[in-house]
């Protein structure tokens, strides 16, 4: 039911597949929709996924930290298309599907106004000044002039329930507003439900106004991204601005579905006032458990620092458990649970490095936001 192109101009299983060492590629931006749909690859992972044989780029994306007590995107998005199960049967024995695809997912570009300290140049345009790689001049993006692409699209849209857009940032991205367009003019927005991630820094955009344009859809669902809370996300989200956030949440909260998080040693500690904030303003919070960069996984944090967390979440449930929902306390359970599962501390010293490095080109500093973790730190 659905089909993923990701930034670097190649079609993957997902967008969690498309970063895993050995992961497929099922076409490239050069080729049709519809010959990638039925491609060799495609038609093969099918028939494996049948047999229950797990392509190697699934494994560390989603059954890994399902053994490691973590939600994965795999079993999120099985509940959420349960409807959709039935497709398997419909499944030739070529692996070749008569059906189209209802869902699209096209990454236009990595423009993007922030530099997330858990992302890179690959994913935003704004890390180009940090980065120590070469050649990163130019936005990547193989999708929003591409002429065969856009030919290619309309024979998909009456069939589409889904659409979904991420970055880069896709309030700023030209492709997003020409994908928008094409499906109003096509008729069919009114059946279409549009999603996002989102960093949630815009709502106008050049001549478009966000809002007027979503009227023409059947539903409009933003993921908005915040790691931490406060001045710490600052810290983590260069570009972010904690007010202009909340007032942006506040300003889109009917199509807020969830407001998702990177479990990582920048957003642990914080991450209970963030869940204080989202439940005194009404929202619903997802936190995924970060694997790559694998420096900055909690599993990396030190003992002692492991037992600092423990305690902060352990007084932060006695005090709020009224608050917290059966979900939110297994989400807090299943992050704690990683966090211990492995002792990865032997990574710290790559993390310093790196932070330091970024510290020094951004004038920031990592013990004055984070504190509680400046003994380890400086001790490395």
């Amino acid at each position: 039911m659905h089909i993923f192109g990701g930034l670097n101009g190649n079609y993957h299983l997902c967008c969690h597949a498309q970063f895993q060492a050995g992961s497929t590629i099922v076409g490239t931006y050069d080729q049709s929709l519809s010959s990638i749909w039925n491609s060799g690859h495609y038609k093969s992972t099918r028939l494996n996924f049948l047999k229950n044989k797990i392509p190697i780029e699934c494994i560390k994306a989603c059954y890994e930290k399902e053994k490691q007590g973590s939600d994965s995107n795999r079993l999120q998005v099985n509940r959420r298309f349960a409807k959709d199960a039935y497709l398997q049967s419909r499944t030739n024995t070529d692996g070749s599907l008569d059906n189209n695809p209802t869902y699209l997912d096209i990454r236009f570009g990595n423009l993007c106004n922030f530099k997330c300290r858990m992302c890179g140049p690959d994913a935003s345009t704004s890390w180009y000044t940090d980065t120590l790689e070469m050649g990163w001049s130019k936005t990547m993006d193989h999708y929003t002039d591409n002429k065969d692409f856009w030919a290619d699209v309309p024979q998909f849209i009456p069939n589409l329930e889904e659409v979904y857009f991420a970055g880069g940032e896709p309030f700023i991205q030209e492709g997003h507003y020409k994908m928008l367009n094409l499906l109003i003019e096509s008729g069919y927005a009114k059946n279409i439900h549009i999603s996002y991630n989102t960093n949630l820094s815009y709502s106008k955009f050049k001549k478009y106004n966000l809002p007027d344009l979503w009227l023409n859809f059947k539903k409009v669902s933003l993921w908005p991204s915040v790691d931490g809370y406060g001045s710490r996300v600052e810290y983590t989200r260069k570009g972010l601005s904690w007010s202009k956030f909340e007032k942006h949440a506040i300003m889109f909260k009917d199509h807020i579905q969830t407001i998702s998080c990177v479990i990582n040693i920048y957003s642990i500690t914080s991450m209970p006032d963030l869940i204080l904030w989202c439940k005194r303003n009404g929202f619903d919070f997802y936190g995924s458990t970060q694997t790559d960069p694998s420096y900055q996984k909690i599993t990396c944090l030190p003992k002692e620092s492991k037992k600092q967390v423990l305690a902060i979440y352990k007084k932060f449930i006695k005090e709020y458990r009224t608050i917290l929902t059966v979900y939110d306390l297994e989400q807090l359970k299943n992050w704690l649970s990683y966090m211990t599962s492995i002792d990865e501390s032997d990574q710290l010293l790559k993390f310093k490095q790196e932070t330091e490095r970024v510290d020094k080109l951004r004038n920031e500093s990592f013990t004055e936001t984070f504190p509680e973790f400046a003994l380890w730190y400086e001790t490395l």
